[in-house]
């Protein structure tokens, strides 16, 4: 029976293969980092999620996670790599991804706007 491997899967969207690519090749992390920062990441988001803004109320989990990596997978993945997947620093990562759903709700209408 094949061993499973040791490395997360980190669902990428298509347009930022080449980004998360850059990522992990530019910090060369190890496998436990790399497990690490994930793991870091996936929890910040849920953390994020949870202290979401009024207007985003309506979005479940799945639909803030999946807007996330959309908008900002790389940006994500580099700062949860950087703080080596330190799980005392979740509070920097969540202020980071509040920032980039923020950042991109500026270019887009909330999800509560009537059109």
């Amino acid at each position: 029976m094949p061993t499973r491997s040791s490395i997360p899967v980190i669902d990428t969207p298509e347009h930022h293969f080449a980004a998360m690519f850059l990522v992990i090749v530019t910090r060369s992390p190890d496998n436990a980092t790399l497990r690490a920062a994930a793991r870091l990441a996936d929890n910040a988001a849920i953390a994020a999620w949870a202290l979401r803004p009024d207007h985003l109320v309506a979005l479940t989990v799945e639909q803030y996670r999946q807007l996330l990596d959309y908008a900002a997978a790389p940006h994500v993945l580099d700062l949860a790599l950087y703080l080596s997947g330190d799980r005392k620093h979740i509070r920097t990562l969540m202020d980071h991804i509040a920032h980039e759903i923020s950042e991109l709700l500026t270019h887009y209408a909330s999800p509560n706007t009537q059109g």
